[in-house]
Parts: structure tokens; sequence; C-alpha cells
């Protein structure tokens, strides 16, 4: 997944690209201050992620400054998070993605959100208002590993919502590539 480079903050898990590769970092040798992140990303301000682990301890942590959902390479839904997204269309392009407090263009906007079961198990919902099937490529970020990791998706049928689940703590789902696809056959299938 090819990303513009962009700073981290001095967070303990935060994203970079270094040679055209994703990976997350928790050293703060590797990333420069917050303020200058905040120069070139909206950021997200006290955003409190608290997951259950693996061995049934509790993740429980609030960054004070954390990169925003909206990044050049697409979109990163941290555990928690409801996240209502505006965007325009042109043709079979998808763009120009905001994050909106309310819906006021429900015509336009995505809602996403990423939550732990009781379980632990995670599961993403997405809702597509476009009258087209909508795909992302997706990436995930489990708690105890510091790597995006490359999982399937499926489209996100005209005017509905699709539900992706998986059995461990994810820190985030980050959500690359959007595009229109066809109602049918290989289009609709998840890959």
């Amino acid at each position: 997944m090819m990303l513009k480079s962009w700073c981290g903050a001095v967070l303990v898990i935060g994203l970079v690209s270094v040679a055209g590769r994703v990976r997350a970092v928790d050293d703060a040798r590797e990333v420069v201050d917050k303020g200058d992140m905040c120069k070139h990303t909206l950021c997200q301000h006290d955003l409190r992620v608290t997951l259950k682990t693996r061995d049934g301890g509790t993740y429980d942590r609030t960054f004070d400054v954390f990169p925003g959902t909206v990044q050049p390479f697409g979109l990163a839904i941290v555990a928690g998070q409801t996240v209502n997204l505006e965007a325009d269309v042109t043709g079979d392009t998808v763009f120009n993605f905001r994050v909106v407090d309310t819906v006021t263009h429900p015509a336009k906007t995505l809602t996403a959100h990423l939550e732990q079961s009781p379980k632990g198990d995670m599961l993403l919902s997405l809702s597509n208002p476009f009258d087209r099937p909508l795909k992302f490529d997706m990436a995930i970020m489990p708690l105890d590993n510091a790597q995006l990791l490359p999982t399937s998706s499926c489209p996100v049928k005209a005017g509905l919502k699709s539900f992706e689940m998986w059995p461990d703590p994810l820190f985030q789902v980050v959500l690359t590539k959007p595009r229109f696809v066809g109602a049918t056959g290989k289009a609709m299938s998840c890959d």
C-alpha cells in the first residue's frame, strides 16, 4: 500500500510511511512533535481506546493528540469510533472524504463504526449511501501487532450497510482505494 509520508505523534501506536510501506511506530525517537503532525493532518484530540486483550486483560489508553481519520492514503477507523464521512463523487471516483459531526447530507455520508463484542471479536460496520456498490481495500492493525495486515473485504451494496468481523482485538482498520464496483458476479465477491 503506497502512502504519502506523514508524521506520527508521540504515541504508543501511530502509522508512518517508510520507503512506501506502512508500519506502526511505538518509539518516540521515530516521530516528529505533535504540533508538526497537526500541520499535515486534521488531528483528533483526547481519543480514548479501550479494548479487552486476547489474554483477558484490558488495554485502556487516552491519546491527547492522534492522527485524524482522513489521511492522504485513506481512512483510519480506530476501535470504539463511530465516524460520519461525507464524500464527493465524480463518475466512478469517490473522493474528498471529510469527517462531519452531524449527518446533514445523507445521500453522500458514509458511517463507519468499529466495536468490540463482549467476547472480544471486532466488528466493522460501514454504510453506503450511494446508488452503486462501494468497495474499499482493507488492512487491520491487531492490538498485539504493530503492523498493518491486509485483509479481505466485501463490497457494500448500494444504500445498505456491510459488516466485517475479526476474532481478535484490533486497534484500527484502514480503508483505502474507495471505488464503485458492478452489482453482480465477480464484482460483488469478497477478496
